[in-house]
C-alpha cells in the first residue's frame, strides 16, 4: 500500500474519445476499478453521452501509486473491452487528486509528494473554515439583530479561524438539517449554530443535527419536569459531534452564551477532545454564566439587612 489521499469530493474520472455498443456498464465500471486498485463496487458508470463515459468513485480515499500515470494503461483496459471502441485521441480526465491518472508515469513519485502536502495544505484550510448558522423566527424576519455571527467572527477570526456567515433559518428541524447538510458540502470544517437548543417545542436544533450526525454528543445546561409549562423536553443542552471531516457544534442563542462557549470550543478543538468531551467543555462555562446570573438575582431579591 502507497501513500492514501483523500479524494475531498473530486471523485468522477471521464474518457473522451469512447464509444459503446452494447457494453455491460456495471462490468465495464469494474475493470476501471481494477485497474486503479480499488474494488468492483467502488466505480459506476454515471453518464454516457457523445463520445464520453463518466466513472465516479465511490471510495474516499486512492492509493496514489496505483493510480498515477495509469491512462495507458487505463485506456488499454477499455479498449480490450467487449463493445468498446477507442478513437486515436482517446484520453482519461480528472479534477483534484484523480487528475494524476492523466500524468506521466516517471513522474509519479514526485507527484504523489505534491499531492500529499497538498492535501496536507487543503485538510488545514478545511479545519480552519467555520460558517455560522443563526436560528430563531425573530432572527429569519430581521425583527433582532444577528450579533452570534459577530461574536464568533471575532473570537473564532482571532484564533486563526475563517469565519463565513451561514445565514439565517427560521426553527424548523428539516431547513436546519438542510442549510448545515449544505454547508458541509460546501467544506466548511466546522459548522456552528447558534440558538433553538431549548426545553420548548419549537428548540429544533439538537433534532436537525441528529438526523445528521445521529450519535451528536449532547452536555446538559438545565432540566426541567417535562409537559409543565413549556417545556416539552426535559433538557436544555449544547451539542457536538463529527460527520467525516466536519465538526457539528450546536450553542445557545443568547450572545453572551456564545461568547462564554466560543474560548472552549477553540481550546478543545486545538486539545482534540472527542465530541462528548468537546460537549462538555462548551457547556460549563455557560453553567457558570447561569450560576452568577443566579445568584445575582437573588441577591437582588433578599431584603435589605
Amino acid at each position: 500500500m502507497g501513500t492514501e489521499l483523500d479524494l475531498l469530493s473530486k471523485s468522477e474520472l471521464w474518457v473522451t474519445g469512447i464509444r459503446l455498443s452494447d457494453v455491460d456498464l456495471t462490468a465495464l465500471a469494474a475493470v476501471v476499478a481494477e485497474t486503479l486498485g480499488l474494488g468492483a463496487s467502488e466505480v459506476f458508470v454515471t453518464d454516457v453521452r457523445g463520445g464520453n463515459v463518466v466513472f465516479d468513485v465511490l471510495a474516499p480515499s486512492v492509493d496514489l501509486d496505483a493510480v498515477a500515470g495509469q491512462e495507458a494503461a487505463l485506456l488499454a483496459a477499455l479498449r480490450g473491452f467487449p463493445g468498446v471502441a477507442l478513437a486515436p485521441g482517446a484520453a482519461v480526465h480528472s479534477h483534484g487528486v484523480l487528475g494524476v491518472i492523466g500524468a506521466p508515469a516517471d513522474q509519479a513519485a514526485a507527484i504523489v509528494s505534491a499531492a500529499a502536502a497538498l492535501e496536507e495544505r487543503l485538510r488545514a484550510h478545511v479545519a480552519r473554515s467555520v460558517a455560522v448558522l443563526s436560528t430563531g423566527p425573530e432572527v429569519a424576519r430581521g425583527e433582532i439583530e444577528d450579533t452570534n455571527f459577530p461574536a464568533a467572527r471575532d473570537i473564532l477570526g482571532a484564533a486563526g479561524f475563517t469565519v463565513h456567515s451561514g445565514g439565517i433559518a427560521d426553527d424548523d428541524e428539516s431547513l436546519i438539517a438542510a442549510r448545515v447538510a449544505h454547508l458541509m458540502e460546501d467544506g466548511f470544517g466546522l459548522v456552528l449554530t447558534t440558538g433553538g437548543v431549548g426545553a420548548e417545542d419549537k428548540d429544533r436544533t439538537i433534532e436537525a443535527l441528529q438526523r445528521i450526525a445521529p450519535d451528536l454528543s449532547t452536555a446538559i445546561l438545565a432540566s426541567y419536569h417535562a409537559g409543565h409549562g413549556r417545556h416539552v423536553k426535559e433538557h436544555v443542552r449544547v451539542g457536538c459531534g463529527q460527520v467525516g471531516g466536519t465538526w457539528l457544534v450546536a450553542l445557545p442563542g443568547p450572545t453572551r452564551e456564545v461568547r462564554a462557549a466560543l474560548p472552549a470550543l477553540v481550546r478543545g478543538l486545538h486539545e482534540g477532545l472527542p465530541p462528548a468531551a468537546l460537549a462538555e467543555a462548551l457547556a460549563e462555562p455557560i453553567r457558570a454564566l447561569w450560576r452568577a446570573h443566579r445568584q445575582t438575582a437573588a441577591h437582588h431579591a433578599s431584603p435589605a439587612a
